[in-house]
């Protein structure tokens, strides 16, 4: 019985050190996927010919860049 218990444990244990990982790791994605983003507009900025199409990628690149990061709740204050 009270090894039972402590594979339960155990057990409990390792899914919630897994959760926490997939937390983090969906954290970190959505941080990417912002940056990958921003790269795509000025990219497309670099190869569009139409300079108020240009400056529109590069405005909206550029705001991007400038909006508050979202803080992870897994990182410490």
């Amino acid at each position: 019985m009270a090894r039972t218990a402590g594979a339960l444990g155990e057990r409990t244990q390792a899914v919630l050190d897994l959760a926490r990982g997939q937390g983090r790791l969906i954290t970190t994605m959505s941080g990417v996927a912002c940056e990958q983003r921003i790269t795509n507009l000025g990219v497309r900025s670099q190869i569009t010919a139409d300079p108020v199409e240009k400056a529109r990628l590069l405005s909206e690149a550029s705001r991007r860049m400038n909006l508050p990061r979202r803080r992870s709740p897994h990182d410490s204050l």
